[in-house]
């Protein structure tokens, strides 16, 4: 009979040690989704809160400059240094490039801000005059533009040079 208790009494710690690992392994993993889930949750909130529209673009065949016009419909404002880091895809059918942001060389593209408020930050509602300098003249060629934010807003639209 006192053997069946000891038995028993040995069988309740195993079981006991057995959980409380168990609830640490659980809890430490719990840990690990929350410090994970809150490293992206400000990722996740900043480019919800981020939003561009291309509302349009125009190039002369005989130019070697393109115009394209996008509208910040966002509530996440950008300053001058953020909306340079934004990637510029352009090109006709088959020849589509990511242009860098610069002042010389060809192909680059440079920016002003159309209607802007005299604060120099592309905020809601504002437009931003893209000009883009290709290599060469236009042509008549359909264009693909499309403009990605460094949060990940992105836009684009196909123009045809005339």
């Amino acid at each position: 009979m006192s053997s069946v208790v000891i038995s028993e009494t040995y069988l309740v710690i195993a079981a006991v040690i057995a959980a409380s690992v168990l609830g640490g392994a659980v809890w430490a993993s719990g840990l690990n989704l929350s410090d994970a889930l809150r490293a992206n949750s400000g990722f996740i909130l900043e480019r919800g809160r981020s939003s561009v529209d291309v509302i349009f673009a125009f190039g002369r065949s005989a130019d070697s400059t393109a115009k394209v016009w996008v509208k910040n419909t966002g509530e996440k404002p950008y300053h001058q240094d953020e909306i340079k880091l934004a990637d510029i895809f352009i090109g006709p059918r088959g020849n589509i490039a990511r242009i860098p942001y610069g002042t010389t060389g060809t192909p680059r593209w440079s920016f002003t801000i159309a209607n802007d408020d005299g604060d120099g930050v592309w905020e809601r509602g504002e437009t931003l005059e893209i000009t883009v300098y290709w290599t060469t003249t236009l042509g008549n060629n359909d264009f693909y533009f499309r403009i990605t934010t460094h949060t990940g807003a992105a836009d684009e639209i196909l123009f045809t040079a005339g």
